[in-house]
């Protein structure tokens, strides 16, 4: 697609609502529907497992202990296991890392539905759930990769001339459109996910849903790893660029932050329910922060093409301490504190997808499958320590002292993004007017 044919159709738009039809409709262009279609039922399992998980083993054991803790060591394993994924990815390229991924994921989970079927050690169901988060195939991150390498300069060459400052506006604006995207879909898939879960759980067969996952990562997960879109990686240990640690590391630290905000609200959101003497509402309560985050990660791709990544960071940033701070002041009532979640929502997913979009660009692209699941680990981290923390206070100070944790959290990511300005200045320069 050629640099005039994209700026043409943008200046034939009617408005925002035909430049965001445009920007998607074009983005469909570049990978084709099935892409899209594969991309999301692939993430659906990462998301069914942890409530599957918990559903199963405590339905046989009848231990919520036993059944937290075999969630937590999946947790735990698809923190560690992110980074190798993404790392083999770099080396050997998307079709193998995604492939061996999702086999042996698709093997584990079957394994734990086994050992929990037979009564195995609670040790044993443990250590094949850690196999499975070790394993899960990052589709997400990977996702984005792809975009990356698809919507770059080389991908999409423009030639050099007086509308360079054009070009690139316009390859920043198409890859902001695929990483709107990207952050929807995986709200999405973590609201539908549990919900699938629920469902299947009402038949009274707690195993069912984790073979579902397992049988949805190998009709799903290994189709992604073979499409067409697949990054091939440097398979030259010693050709690859080093990783610009200072500031990925402050975007790890980033997204650690954002993940403290969910695990806290989960768990403040489940104190609140209890007070009200409405636990089941616990779930509908959050389902409006993931309502907002979707809805938003689409909208963030009307934001205009000159605004940087870090610009967006920056303001992205600002927003989530506003909203994490109207949660600590929401009406201690239902509606009250849903609309609070509805507000943090609507401000996580632009954080998300600036933070994203600042690992793809600071990173060099033989070390893009690394950085990604890096920063994917670093929300998935976040989020066990988040609800660990909020637990804690939960327990002795109801919601409102859980409530506290995303509001410190979010002034720690405020804080990160003006460090990661700071540290990165002189590698991003303002850019010339669109």
């Amino acid at each position: 697609m050629g640099h005039a044919g994209w700026v043409g159709r943008h200046a034939d738009t009617n408005g925002i609502p035909g430049l965001f039809v445009t920007q998607y409709k074009d983005m469909i262009r570049v990978t084709g529907p099935a892409f899209l279609v594969l991309s999301f039922l692939a993430r659906l399992p990462a998301a069914m497992v942890p409530l599957g998980v918990i559903t199963l083993v405590a339905a046989v054991t009848g231990s919520f202990a036993t059944a937290g803790a075999t969630a937590a060591a999946y947790g735990i394993g698809a923190a560690l296991g992110g980074p190798a994924v993404g790392t083999f990815a770099d080396r050997f390229g998307q079709r193998s890392a995604g492939l061996v991924a999702a086999i042996l994921n698709a093997l584990a989970l079957a394994a734990i539905v086994v050992a929990v079927g037979v009564s195995a050690p609670s040790a044993f169901v443990m250590l094949a759930a850690a196999v499975a988060g070790l394993c899960t195939p990052q589709v997400g991150p990977l996702a984005r990769v792809r975009w990356s390498a698809l919507l770059s300069a080389a991908a999409n060459p423009v030639p050099a001339s007086a509308a360079q400052p054009v070009a690139a506006s316009v390859r920043r604006s198409r890859l902001a459109t695929a990483f709107s995207y990207e952050g929807a879909a995986d709200e999405l898939s973590y609201m539908a996910g549990p919900a699938l879960v629920g469902v299947i759980a009402v038949l009274g067969f707690s195993w069912l849903p984790l073979v579902i996952a397992a049988v949805l990562t190998l009709l799903a997960a290994v189709p992604f790893a073979l499409h067409r879109t697949a990054v091939a990686g440097s398979r030259a240990v010693s050709s690859r660029e080093p990783l610009p640690m200072v500031p990925l590391s402050l975007l790890i630290v980033a997204m650690s932050g954002i993940g403290i905000v969910f695990g806290a609200t989960q768990t403040g959101v489940t104190a609140f329910a209890e007070e009200l003497g409405m636990p089941s509402a616990a779930g509908l309560i959050y389902a409006a922060l993931g309502v907002g985050s979707a809805v938003a990660g689409l909208a963030t791709a009307w934001l205009p093409a000159r605004w940087t990544s870090l610009t967006r960071y920056g303001f992205s940033a600002l927003a989530l301490a506003t909203g994490a701070l109207a949660l600590v002041l929401a009406p201690s009532t239902l509606a009250g504190v849903t609309a609070a979640m509805l507000a943090v929502g609507v401000v996580s997913a632009p954080y998300l997808i600036a933070v994203f979009a600042l690992g793809s660009e600071v990173t060099p692209p033989s070390r893009a499958g690394t950085a990604m699941t890096l920063l994917g680990s670093g929300v998935v981290a976040g989020v066990a320590l988040g609800a660990a923390l909020a637990g804690r206070l939960a327990d002795t100070y109801g919601h409102m002292g859980a409530f506290t944790v995303p509001l410190a959290a979010a002034i720690l990511a405020l804080a990160t993004a003006f460090t990661f300005r700071v540290v990165t200045r002189p590698a991003h320069p303002t850019p010339a007017p669109a």
